[in-house]
């Protein structure tokens, strides 16, 4: 024991001498007790109030802060890793289908990955899908009238096959509710029904990306560019894909959807096309189709997949609904043809010979996610996670739709590891699986690590192809901007000129964010994304390394600004915007565009 040294002097002789001591000494040890015991554990932790920076919080200064960012872009050029982890990702593994053994090895192969890179905690997280699915061949051809002409397909995913070769008259169904159901009673029986007219595909001098479950095309060959679409050289679109002008300067109102294509997508009627499909499916099914056909929707024959297993009525996953019809994309081309076949008048008839051989694999099967991390210093109880999908669609090698953002991830992961300082939270870095077919592992992620949630500062994911990140959006969280503004100054130099309020869908971001976690995804050119998305034409030749190296550069330096914050990032968020409130917005948008 340390003696405390008391300057007071008391009588000599007196008795409150001694115990005045003693109490002294009691006090100043109990002063000493914090100091002594702050780095030990306490063995409880407390959920830390977002916003809040606690007392004694320290944070890096900004030139510290700045120094460091530039450690990390300098380290993402020294000895990278990026293409040689995508290229054994793309040829040695392959496509990487949930619930496969490709995806299994994948999982394996990017868990050793993150362990040469000096990861801690590096394991496999399992979660449970109901069925597997194996792609098997799909055929077809015009049999009547005879011209010869074989038909290009691709089977939807989790959809049976034909049991061999069968025939059926094409009827074009133009259903888009309940109502028009009835007119098709008692006429589809073994027929192969085409969903709706061709799609308006655009040209491929337009490479902006309209996923079709966001917006499908107009009629016109080009469709009007918003005012904020530049070209990669950031000049503002002319010909082709230049905004529509009239006379009096002002562009002419949008063409109405089709009404012989099905419904337009839109957030408001989600809810009822989602209801009219289950609908719809059921119905061709009771009726005796042998086919659905819809258009792939891409240029010069390229095809596409999507498709998951069919859940419960509660939504619980398990396979006990009635089995779905089989299903096939066609080149858009062959669908134009068929269509146009298909809607001469009568007596002509059209007739396809068509055979798919697909197989589903007994569940449930276990499925995992990569999970990887880099301890915090100070506050290793609360997380910043970077994330990625490593699952893919299987008509390609899977490169750009997703194996460009795993390999982000984990260069992202090794420059961490390797830069020489600790983040002061945990950063996690994991690969998700099941992306594809629904936000699955990334469901599964935030179930498992539901207590982690209110101490998880952010979730950013990379999952747009290979283009470089140009912006940040915060999913309508007013209150971080000019927050992320200051934090992430470091990445104007790189690129990344637009941290904005907009919200991004379709990727494992949304599964923090619906856990009230923010989770962001980066925003990226799209540098031929609407051609390999899903496509065959996914494969590495269209790996960017450079633009790459920039994103691995982005997600390594925000990582690290987030989780060296002196308290997590607030999660206050505006109630949404009504309908008429969103378009108001859109055009004071559009107009303080046109002013630039």
């Amino acid at each position: 024991m340390t003696r405390v040294h008391c300057p007071t002097r008391w009588p000599a002789g007196s008795r409150a001498a001694p115990r005045r001591a003693r109490w002294f000494m009691l006090f100043s040890l109990l002063c000493l007790l914090p100091n002594l015991y702050a780095d030990e554990p306490l063995g409880k932790v407390t959920t830390p109030t977002p916003g809040a920076a606690p007392a004694g919080a320290t944070i890096l200064g900004v030139e510290e802060a700045v120094a460091l960012d530039q450690r990390l872009i300098a380290e993402a050029k020294k000895e990278s890793q990026l293409m040689a982890n995508l290229g054994y990702l793309s040829d040695m593994i392959g496509p990487r289908l949930t619930g496969s053994a490709a995806l299994k090895r994948a999982n394996e192969w990017t868990a050793d990955k993150m362990r040469v890179s000096g990861l801690t905690e590096v394991h496999l997280e399992p979660y449970m899908i109901p069925v597997g699915w194996e792609r098997g061949l799909a055929t077809a051809r015009i049999i009547e009238p005879n011209n010869g002409r074989s038909l290009l397909v691709a089977s939807m995913g989790w959809t049976p096959g034909t049991n061999g070769k069968i025939e059926g008259d094409i009827v074009v169904m133009t259903a888009r509710n309940s109502a028009d159901l009835a007119k098709y009673k008692g006429k589809l029986k073994n027929a192969i029904v085409l969903r709706g007219a061709p799609m308006a595909v655009r040209p491929i001098t337009d490479t902006s990306m309209t996923p079709p479950y966001m917006d499908r095309p107009r009629r016109s060959d080009v469709p009007p560019a918003r005012p904020e679409e530049k070209s990669k050289d950031g000049a503002k679109p002319e010909t082709p894909g230049a905004k529509p002008v009239e006379k009096n300067g002002q562009a002419p109102k949008p063409e109405a959807a089709p009404t012989d294509q099905p419904p337009r997508f839109n957030r408001q009627n989600f809810a009822e096309m989602q209801a009219f499909r289950r609908e719809l499916t059921e119905f061709l099914r009771s009726e005796g189709v042998a086919v659905l056909v819809q258009d792939a929707g891409k240029p010069h024959s390229l095809l596409t997949a999507g498709g998951g297993w069919v859940s419960g009525r509660a939504g619980d996953d398990r396979v006990s609904a009635a089995e779905p019809l089989p299903s096939v994309f066609m080149a858009h081309e062959h669908y134009a043809l068929l269509h146009r076949l298909a809607t001469r008048p009568e007596p002509a008839k059209t007739r396809v010979e068509i055979e798919v051989t697909n197989k589903f694999l007994p569940g449930p099967i276990a499925v995992y996610n990569t999970v990887g991390e880099i301890r915090g210093s100070e506050k290793p109880d609360e997380y910043v996670v970077l994330g990625a999908h490593l699952d893919s669609w299987d008509l390609g090698q899977g490169t750009t739709d997703n194996g460009t953002g795993s390999c982000v991830v984990l260069e992202a992961a090794r420059i961490l590891a390797r830069c020489g300082t600790k983040p002061k939270r945990t950063i996690r870095f994991v690969l998700f699986s099941g992306e594809e077919q629904g936000l699955y592992g990334s469901k599964a992620y935030v179930k498992e690590h539901q207590v982690e949630m209110p101490r998880t500062s952010m979730c950013l994911a990379h999952d747009t192809g290979t283009g470089k990140v140009t912006g940040i959006g915060l999913q309508g969280r007013p209150i971080l901007k000019p927050l992320m503004d200051k934090e992430l100054v470091s990445l104007k130099d790189l690129g990344v000129t637009d941290i904005n309020l907009r919200s991004m869908g379709g990727t494992d971001h949304l599964s923090f964010e619906q856990a009230g976690v923010p989770g962001f995804a980066a925003q990226q050119d799209m540098a031929e994304y609407r051609f390999t998305h899903h496509s065959q034409s996914d494969t590495l030749d269209k790996a960017k390394e450079p633009e790459l190296i920039q994103g691995a550069q982005v997600m390594a330096i925000a990582a690290m600004r987030v989780a060296n914050l002196p308290a997590l990032l607030p999660r206050d968020k505006p109630a949404p915007q009504r309908p008429e409130e969103r378009k108001s917005e859109e055009k004071k948008e559009d107009k303080k565009e046109e002013k630039k």
